[in-house]
């Protein structure tokens, strides 16, 4: 199944929850990031273990998460680690929010104003949008590893009917 990293701040349950519905419903799924998620390991090795089995990160960079140091400090790890494992980082960035200089070289953006309901719109549809090439991407490569299983399978009962 196809999986999207979300880096944000917990105060932005009203933006973030809407985004995980809209991801399930089109049979992406979504990993909130969370602190207070109960796992028994380090926050770096959960956060990345999440990051190494998604397909792309979404950040979220909202007033409430760029104003709290611990968590502009972890969406900057969570946009570097994607990054060195190779994952696309797509940023959301209210508007009027500054964007980290490292953040600022290493992904896709689009700001939104979280007054204007149709930039919230416009929001939801790109994230869609991105997950629902996701979805694609997944069940194209389901198909050709079918096709290629099924071959190799052929290829195989041919050699051995030969060799009877």
């Amino acid at each position: 199944m196809a999986k999207v990293f979300i880096s944000h701040s917990r105060l932005d349950g009203w933006l973030v929850k809407p985004i995980g519905e809209a991801l399930k419903g089109i049979g992406v799924e979504p990993y909130i990031a969370e602190i207070e998620t109960p796992e028994a390991k380090p926050l770096p090795t959960k956060f990345k273990e999440h990051i190494q089995s998604s397909n792309v990160s979404i950040l979220l960079l909202t007033a409430n998460a760029m104003k709290n140091p611990n968590t502009r400090d972890i969406i900057n790890w969570e946009a570097g680690t994607a990054h060195a494992l190779g994952r696309p980082v797509y940023v959301f960035r209210e508007k009027g929010v500054e964007v980290p200089l490292m953040i600022s070289h290493i992904t896709d953006y689009f700001t939104f104003d979280p007054i204007k309901r149709e930039d919230l719109n416009a929001v939801m549809t790109r994230i869609k949008k991105i997950a629902q090439i996701l979805k694609e991407n997944e069940d194209i490569a389901k198909v050709v590893g079918t096709v290629i299983a099924v071959g190799l399978g052929a290829l195989l009962l041919a050699y051995v009917l030969s060799k009877v």
